[in-house]
């Protein structure tokens, strides 16, 4: 599942681990606008329990954690490359 928010492009995937107990969430951030230009920002990694949280809400997790990632890096005065 992809999202696009101020310029940068989250790719969010999840899927169950080995045992098939947890959900294994990770998010990719990469710049695709001119906002953001080629900017890669550190991916969101997640472990979450299935037996806590259904995939929908562990989806929802990690794309608001990467939109919270996003927001603070221009917070910081984040300037694309």
């Amino acid at each position: 599942m992809s999202i696009e928010h101020r310029g940068f492009l989250v790719d969010v995937d999840v899927v169950p681990d080995d045992t098939g107990f947890q959900w294994l969430c990770r998010a990719t951030i990469e710049g695709v606008g001119e906002k953001a230009g080629k900017e890669t920002l550190p991916g969101i990694e997640l472990t979450i329990p299935k037996t806590k949280i259904d995939i929908l809400m562990a989806l929802s997790m990690v794309e608001h954690r990467a939109v919270e990632s996003i927001d603070e890096w221009y917070e910081r005065g984040g300037v694309p490359t």
